[in-house]
């Protein structure tokens, strides 16, 4: 029965990661379209003293674009920030238990936090939100929270079955 659950469990690993990898790819892009953006901006308002009015308004929508498809590959790649203290004060089993419980937690709050991101979507979406300067419509980005939520709330899960599956795994993992 094991050996049946465990090709499942890592091709679902497996998916996670390529979406996760999909959205470090998004970020990346993001990152080289607001340098751009605002390189423009500097260059328009000091050099040509013509500064457009619409960039920091799409500067903003990427801002948002990053931080949240950021999320889930930081977190795949270990740069979220860790209570260590708790880690260094217990052996290895409790330690995997409680990372064990601290990704079925955190995966849980992420789905809880798409759930509530999606309803702001669609009351944005039923009244055709949109920003106050270049009027463009909002409800694409909003989108993006419960999409984010629910892509990092996967990979919380992912990681958790990772422990799961390869408890000699997460022992290694710990120490180095």
């Amino acid at each position: 029965m094991s050996h049946q659950a465990e090709p499942a469990n890592n091709a679902f690993s497996v998916a996670i990661d390529r979406i996760t990898s999909f959205f470090h790819f998004i970020s990346i892009i993001t990152i080289s379209v607001m340098a751009v953006l605002l390189v423009f901006d500097v260059i328009m308002r000091y050099i040509f003293n013509m500064p457009p009015d619409w960039v920091l308004d799409i500067v903003q929508l990427v801002q948002i674009t990053l931080a949240f498809c950021a999320a889930a590959p930081v977190l795949r790649d270990g740069g979220h920030i860790n209570m260590e203290l708790m880690r260094t004060l217990v052996g290895d089993r409790t330690r995997m238990r409680l990372e064990m419980l601290s990704h079925a937690i955190c995966s849980a709050g992420c789905f809880w936090m798409a759930v509530l991101g999606w309803r702001t979507f669609t009351q944005s979406y039923l009244i055709s939100e949109s920003s106050y300067g270049i009027t463009l419509p909002i409800y694409p980005w909003k989108f993006l929270v419960p999409l984010s939520f629910f892509i990092l709330g996967l990979q919380f899960l992912a990681m958790l079955l990772t422990l799961w599956r390869e408890p000699q795994f997460a022992r290694n993992h710990a120490q180095g």
